[in-house]
């Protein structure tokens, strides 16, 4: 992958989202679209919405969450350590030891996730994971005076673990689910730019907050934009690791190409249109049959107003929801080709219709 492209992904990593405190992210997602549309907006949820092409038709939303997981400082006690709340799903016993950033008007702040040591746990507390109010957060303060002046209550933190290469294509780091599935879409904007010649139809890019709280963002946006067809982009598990199961998940890995599903909550013309966009690109993908929710912003794009023609791609990803994610860059940009072939061989004449 261009190197160029790479640092515009590390920038948006490196800028913290966790839900309802999406601000930073979304200034480098405005500042990058707005190279490759013709208007961008902010609502007032805090969503990124750019237009390329707005009076074409059909209207096609491509759509991914900013936000991540993230905590929230609600109490420091007398020796100045810090208690939070959970932004988003966390496993509490991936929390021990991560070094975390605090967000302050001054500055990020570091800090510890504390526990007990290993050594001074009873045999019963060693055979669980630790509840979220025996964790806290150490910023070297020695007193509550010290850590207010730092900290502020209210301030929120994200991981601080930031991106990096495996080996080859396979990267590391937090938050790829989703800055990995925005990057994503910002490509797919980025190519569909490139070849606008072809363009029939009217594309809404969005950058959508607080997916982590419930789909929170892609409510407002697609009744915003008002979509006739959506594609959106998450991760989703991988079965190529140990303790997965092929038989619970399918078949999916790292490096194997974008994931398309196929289910309830997907339109199966859409599904069959990025097959063949796929198929023609030489693009090999993937398949995920879900019989429910999907658990993506999906869910929420599909039953806006009179209903959406809907669409998932998704990016393998193994150890969601830790401080070490893991992509491939190989998965992101054909998912990306596939999104942008997709969309120029929409017209006005594409049925929707199952």
């Amino acid at each position: 992958m261009d190197e160029s492209r790479l640092s515009f992904f590390r920038r948006l990593i490196s800028s913290p989202s966790p839900s309802g405190f999406e601000q930073p992210a979304q200034q480098v997602v405005r500042e990058e679209v707005a190279r490759y549309s013709d208007e961008v907006r902010t609502d007032v949820h805090g969503n990124v919405i750019a237009a390329l092409n707005p009076g074409g038709k059909p209207r096609v939303m491509i759509e991914a969450h900013c936000d991540e997981l993230g905590f929230l400082i609600r109490y420091i006690d007398e020796q100045g350590f810090l208690y939070f709340a959970t932004i988003g799903g966390f496993d509490p016993s991936t929390l021990p030891g991560n070094r975390v950033h605090i967000h302050t008007p001054n500055g990020p702040v570091l800090g510890v996730v504390g526990r007990k040591p290993a050594h001074l746990l009873s045999a019963e507390e060693r055979g669980k994971a630790p509840k979220l109010t025996e964790l806290w957060i150490d910023i070297g303060a020695s007193s509550r005076e010290e850590a207010q002046q730092l900290v502020p209550l209210g301030s929120a933190g994200t991981r601080a673990a930031g991106l990096e290469t495996l080996r080859g294509d396979i990267v590391t780091s937090r938050a790829l689910d989703d800055k990995s599935g925005v990057f994503t879409v910002v490509e797919a904007l980025r190519r569909i730019h490139e070849r606008r010649a072809q363009l029939k139809a009217g594309v809404y890019f969005v950058s959508a907050v607080q997916e982590e709280v419930g789909l929170r963002g892609a409510h407002t946006s697609a009744y915003s934009v008002d979509p006739q067809i959506a594609l959106a982009v998450d991760v989703t598990f991988t079965s190529d690791h140990p303790g997965t199961s092929k038989t619970e998940l399918g078949d999916v890995k790292i490096n194997g190409g974008p994931v398309l599903t196929i289910g309830g909550h997907i339109n199966p013309r859409v599904y069959q249109l990025l097959i063949k966009a796929a198929t023609e690109a030489g693009i090999s993908y993937q398949v995920e049959a879900l019989s429910g929710r999907t658990g993506t912003d999906t869910d929420a794009i599909q039953v806006t107003r009179s209903g959406v023609a809907t669409g998932l791609v998704s990016i393998p990803s193994r150890y969601m929801h830790t401080g070490s994610e893991v992509v491939s860059l190989k998965d992101i940009d054909e998912a990306a080709e596939t999104m942008a072939r997709f969309v120029l061989a929409l017209d006005e004449g594409t049925n929707l219709i199952p």
